[in-house]
Parts: C-alpha cells; sequence; structure tokens
C-alpha cells in the first residue's frame, strides 16, 4: 500500500514532522547504488541538510532530474516513486508441507 504525506517535505517544503519520518523512512528503503543514502537517515523528522541532500540524489538518480528541487510532494513524482520501493520485505518463504492439528 503507498504511503502518504500530508504536506511537502525538503527544501521549501512545510516540513511536518511525521511526514518528514515518512519521507525519511522511504528513502532509506532504497538500495545506494538506486539512489537511497548511505549511510542511511536518522529517522528523527528533522528535514535538514542530509535529509534534503539525500532527497536531491534520489531524484537525480531514479528519476533522471537535471535540476532536482530537494522536496517531496504529496501527489509528486518523488512520492511515487519512494513508494515504488516500499515493498513488504518476505523473511522466509517455507516449503509446503504437513499441517498438524492438535
Amino acid at each position: 500500500m503507498a504511503r502518504t504525506i500530508a504536506a511537502s517535505v525538503g527544501k521549501g517544503g512545510v516540513n511536518r514532522k511525521d511526514d518528514s519520518m515518512t519521507v525519511q523512512e522511504l528513502l532509506n528503503g532504497v538500495p545506494p547504488e538506486e539512489g537511497g543514502p548511505a549511510p542511511p537517515l536518522k529517522v528523527d523528522g528533522l528535514p535538514w541538510q542530509k535529509t534534503i541532500a539525500a532527497i536531491q540524489n534520489f531524484q537525480r538518480v531514479a528519476l533522471g532530474f537535471k535540476w532536482p528541487d530537494g522536496r517531496v510532494d504529496p501527489a509528486g513524482k518523488t512520492l511515487a516513486r519512494l513508494n515504488a520501493y516500499d515493498a513488504p520485505v518476505v523473511a522466509e518463504e517455507l516449503p509446503p508441507g504437513p499441517i498438524w492439528l492438535v
């Protein structure tokens, strides 16, 4: 399920704490070679320099923006692309086997 934010996050954004934390979590879910931050961002809801730089890097690498603006908007391309990386993680799939009822 796609995650949402109520207002913009990043450079020149509204920067609500809960929205900022959502963006930080989503950015941390992106592999570094695909534009994610390395090291991962601290998820603190404070979109300062490191978060803005991570947004710009993601926009440059994953979206191909020539001039990334460093902001994630609620209905924008950046949030949509971040959500593509927010898939549930399957730890282990078990092989089919007998079911025991007690």
